[in-house]
């Protein structure tokens, strides 16, 4: 079987450490091809290379194409990355058996929308419905996110077949293609993630949010939450991600949050899968208070790991707690979350418990071969509605 792949893939011969690593891609990319023999070939578009690349390495075969800067396309309504990719495709189509496009944010269905073959759409985000959570002060996103919402909308009725993996995802897109066939399959989790950590309050030394300085994923309600917290908890707060702790001080500041020190707060910038999981050692849980998420990568790590995690009832992280048994949900009020965490600090057999809980469940949900295996049969049925 021969596989194309349209998405946004990180270049594998060109580390960014600012860029999302996207191992739900590159992990089920690497056991397609070492597990199953499956051919497979990646396209993408990239606006920081000089000229089109085309190469193979680990057995795969990457297509990326140069486009024009985001902030410049964008005037275009993307016109040009699609044009571009819609021509480099219709050459080179017929030799492939399937392809199988990611996401549905950066255009890539509507790059797809005039293949022939059979092809099949794994749901990430749905940015019809993260546009509605914007703050009401406008920036670049407005425009941009309203775009893809508009290509959203039309081109996911060209597509047939979608990979999903929460309730939340399923059910929108079945709103906007009431035809469609659904396929459930969950994404892989880094190795790292594996190795079980052990975490008490006898231990913990912080609370971990991971969501940097974005509004979306809820800094402000995590901030909040602490300000509360830290009078009682012998906690400090911790945050990965985007932003340094001037921002957060700075926020601290405009939030008129007085029990928070400067000295409590700790901002460690983009960690990769092992400083992110020597994080975990140290912290009493997550918090994860975002405004929407479908299956966020955060909370999924969290549990294989065992460390708690506290998180709004948002999206699809339903699909992903089950209140009081591998997590708690929580609403976005902050001492809805404060609450949550000193229940999991006041009942120590709790923590201990959601944990073991969390950590069995998450562990059989992301087997990375029991995710190569599925999306394979996916592959193989989808091939069989076409024939």
């Amino acid at each position: 079987m021969n596989v194309l792949w349209l998405g946004h893939y990180p270049h594998p011969l060109r580390g960014n450490p600012n860029q999302h690593p996207v191992p739900w891609m590159t992990m089920l990319a690497n056991g397609l091809v070492s597990s199953n023999g499956l051919g497979l070939t990646i396209m993408s578009y990239s606006s920081a290379i000089e000229q089109d690349e085309v190469f193979s390495t680990g057995g795969i075969n990457y297509i990326y194409l140069k486009v024009p800067e985001d902030k410049w396309d964008l005037l275009t309504a993307y016109a040009q990355r699609i044009s571009r990719l819609r021509s480099y495709l219709s050459a080179i189509e017929r030799s492939f058996d399937l392809v199988h496009i990611h996401g549905s944010e950066q255009q890539y269905q509507v790059i797809g929308a005039s293949l022939s073959i059979p092809k099949v759409l794994s749901v990430q985000g749905i940015v019809t419905e993260y546009y509605k959570i914007l703050p009401a002060r406008p920036d670049y996103r407005h425009v941009s996110w309203l775009v893809a919402g508009y290509y959203e909308r039309k081109y996911l009725r060209s597509v047939r077949h979608f990979i999903c993996r929460t309730h939340w995802d399923q059910s929108h897109t079945l709103r906007m293609q009431p035809n469609a066939v659904i396929h459930h399959n969950w994404e892989p989790i880094r190795a790292e993630f594996f190795e079980p950590v052990s975490v008490s309050a006898k231990t913990a030394q912080t609370l971990l949010f991971v969501g940097g300085t974005n509004r979306i994923k809820g800094i402000r309600e995590a901030l909040r939450a602490y300000d509360s917290l830290c009078r009682t908890l012998p906690l400090r707060f911790c945050v990965a991600g985007s932003g340094d702790k001037a921002d957060l001080i700075q926020l601290v500041h405009s939030l008129q949050l007085s029990h928070i020190r400067a000295e409590n707060i700790e901002h460690k910038g983009f960690l990769n899968g092992q400083k992110l999981r020597e994080a975990y050692r140290e912290a009493f849980c997550l918090i994860h208070p975002s405004y929407i998420d479908n299956s966020p990568n955060s909370v999924c790590e969290a549990q294989v790991a065992g460390l708690p995690v506290v998180a709004s009832d948002v999206g699809g992280v339903s699909s992903l707690i089950d209140h009081g048994q591998t997590g708690l949900l929580t609403t976005l009020e902050p001492e809805s979350i404060a609450d949550a965490v000193m229940t999991l600090w006041e009942n120590p057999n709790l923590h201990q418990a959601i944990a073991f809980n969390a950590r069995a469940v998450a562990r059989n949900r992301h087997d990375k071969q029991q995710i190569v295996d599925k999306t394979v049969a996916i592959y193989q049925e989808i091939m069989s509605y076409a024939n």
